[in-house]
C-alpha cells in the first residue's frame, strides 16, 4: 500500500498538472506544474475554489465545474490566460456511496505546441498547394521531358528557344556546362516547331570512336568495311531525314568530320561511306557544346566556317549556381517525379534547402537530380535533414571534427546564454514569489517562463515555484 504521503510527493513529480478538489470545486491539493501552468503560485490555490479562479480569468473554462455538474468524466481544451497557454483539461468525478460528487480528479496538459503544430501544418499545407500550383505554372511539357524556369534568366532561355523554333530553317548552336539541360533545350525546339511529329536522332559526337563517327552520321553501304551490315545502313542524317537531328558535344567531333559535317549542312546532301549516290537532306540542325568554341577556332582546333554555320542562332544557358531561385522548384519537382518512381513519400526540411542554395553546383541540374534521388534512397525517415546531407553541402563550421572541436577549449555561447538566463529566472521567481511577478520583474511574458522552466524540467533542473 502507498501511504498518502507518499502519493502526494508522486503526484508532485507528474509532468502534468494536476489538482484535487472537493464536491464544490474548492482545491484540496495542486501540485508544482498546475501552478506553473496557471502562472500563479502554488500555495495560493490551496484553498480557492474552482469558480472564483473562472470568475478571476485564470483561465477561459473549466471541466471540473461541468464534471460536477454532469457526474461524468469531461476533457476541455482551455486557455490560461496568466501564461497564454493552450491546455486539455480532464477532470473525473468521484463519487461517494449515495452518488454525490465527493471529489474531482483534474489532470491538465500543455497542448500549447500540439495546437501551435496543427496550425503550422495547415499552413504548411497551403504554402505546398500554393507551391505545386506555382510549379505546375513554371513547367514546359514536352516529351519525356519536363523544363522548370523560375528565375528571370532561364526564363529568357526557354523564351528565345520558343521564339527560335517557329523559325524552321535556322540552324541553334546552345552553349552551357555539363547538366544545365542543353538536351531538353533542344527538345523543347523541336516540340515547339513545325517538325514536332517528324523524325529526331540525337548524338553525342564525344562518344563514338573516331573511326566509326562517319559511318553513324552518314551511313555505309553494304560491304564498305570489315563488319559492316551485308545490307548497308542509314546514317543519322539519313534516319533523320524530314526531321531534326541534335549534334550533343560538337566541340568534340575530330577536324576531319568537322570538314565532312560542314559540306553536308551547305549542300544538304550526304554520300554513305563506301557510297557514290548523294542522297537529298531535308534537316533541321541543332548543336550544343559545353566548350568554347570561339576559343577552340583561335586554337585551330575548330574550324571557323563550321562555326559559324552551325552559330546562326545561340542560345546560352546560365549555370544553376547564376540562378539559384530555380533550386527550389527543382527540388520539389524531382523529390514528386523521384517518390512516384520508388513509390516513396520523402520530402525535405525547410533549414536543409538553404544547404542547396549555398552550394554552387558545378554538375548543375543533373547533379542536383541525382544527389535528391541518392537521398531519397538512402535516407531511413521520410524527412530528409541535414545530417542526410553529403559533406560537400555542409559548411566548415559544421564539418569540423570531434576531436578539433574538443581541442578548443570554449564553451558554446548558446550554452553560456542558456545557463545565464535560467539563472536569471531562479532569482526572480525565488524574490517575486510567483511567475507572473517574476515575468513582470524579467520584461517577458509568463509563457515565455513557463516554457523554459518546462524545458528545465526535462533536462533534470529544478526550479522551486
Amino acid at each position: 500500500m502507498i501511504d498518502s504521503y507518499s502519493l502526494i510527493k508522486m503526484l508532485e513529480f507528474s509532468y502534468d498538472g494536476i489538482w484535487i478538489t472537493d464536491g464544490d470545486g474548492k482545491i484540496l491539493f495542486a501540485n508544482a506544474a498546475n501552478a506553473t501552468l496557471l502562472g500563479v503560485n502554488q500555495s495560493e490555490l490551496i484553498g480557492q475554489t474552482t469558480q472564483q479562479l473562472l470568475d478571476d480569468r485564470v483561465f477561459s473554462d473549466s471541466a471540473i465545474l461541468e464534471a460536477i455538474k454532469k457526474k461524468q468524466q469531461i476533457s476541455k481544451v482551455c486557455y490560461n490566460y496568466n501564461t497564454k497557454l493552450t491546455v486539455l483539461a480532464t477532470a473525473t468525478p468521484i463519487l461517494d456511496e449515495d452518488g454525490n460528487v465527493k471529489h474531482v480528479f483534474n489532470n491538465v496538459r500543455d497542448i500549447t505546441k500540439l495546437s501551435q503544430l496543427q496550425g503550422s501544418l495547415r499552413e504548411k499545407d497551403e504554402i505546398i498547394l500554393q507551391q505545386n500550383r506555382q510549379l505546375e505554372s513554371m513547367k514546359i511539357r514536352m516529351g519525356m521531358g519536363t523544363i522548370v524556369a523560375n528565375s528571370k534568366a532561364f526564363g529568357a532561355v526557354v523564351e528565345l528557344a520558343q521564339r527560335v523554333a517557329a523559325f524552321d530553317g535556322a540552324t541553334v548552336l546552345i552553349l552551357g556546362e555539363s547538366g544545365t539541360g542543353k538536351e531538353l533545350i533542344a527538345e523543347l525546339i523541336v516540340n515547339h516547331s513545325a517538325r514536332k511529329n517528324k523524325p529526331y536522332r540525337q548524338v553525342n559526337c564525344g562518344a563514338i570512336p573516331e573511326n566509326l563517327i562517319e559511318s553513324e552520321l552518314f551511313g555505309y553501304e553494304k560491304g564498305a568495311f570489315t563488319g559492316a551490315d551485308s545490307k548497308g545502313r542509314k546514317g543519322l542524317f539519313e534516319a533523320a531525314n524530314g526531321g531534326t537531328v541534335f549534334l550533343d558535344e560538337i566541340g568534340d567531333l575530330p577536324l576531319h568530320m568537322q570538314v565532312k559535317l560542314l559540306r553536308v549542312l551547305q549542300q544538304k546532301k550526304v554520300t554513305r561511306v563506301g557510297g557514290a549516290e548523294e542522297i537529298a537532306l531535308n534537316v533541321r540542325v541543332i548543336a550544343a557544346t559545353n566548350k568554347n568554341l570561339e576559343e577552340m577556332v583561335r586554337n585551330n582546333q575548330f574550324r571557323e566556317d563550321l562555326y559559324y554555320r552551325l552559330n546562326v542562332v545561340s542560345i546560352s544557358i546560365p549555370p544553376l549556381r547564376e540562378r539559384k531561385e530555380d533550386i527550389v522548384p527543382l527540388i520539389n519537382h524531382f523529390l514528386t517525379v523521384i517518390n512516384q518512381k520508388y513509390g516513396t513519400q520523402k520530402s525535405i526540411f525547410s533549414d536543409t534547402v538553404d544547404r542547396f542554395e549555398s552550394y554552387d553546383w558545378p554538375g548543375n541540374v543533373r547533379e542536383l537530380e541525382n544527389l535528391l534521388e541518392n537521398l531519397v534512397i538512402t535516407t531511413p525517415g521520410n524527412i530528409i535533414c541535414r545530417e542526410n546531407l553529403p559533406k560537400k553541402l555542409i559548411s566548415g563550421a559544421e564539418r569540423l571534427a570531434p576531436s578539433d572541436a574538443q581541442n578548443h577549449a570554449v564553451v558554446p555561447l548558446r550554452t553560456t546564454v542558456e545557463q545565464a538566463e535560467r539563472g536569471a529566472i531562479e532569482e526572480a521567481i525565488r524574490r517575486c514569489g510567483s511567475i507572473r511577478k517574476a515575468a513582470s520583474a524579467l520584461h517577458v511574458d509568463p509563457s515565455t517562463i513557463v516554457r523554459k522552466m518546462q524545458g528545465y524540467k526535462q533536462e533534470n533542473l529544478s526550479i522551486e515555484t
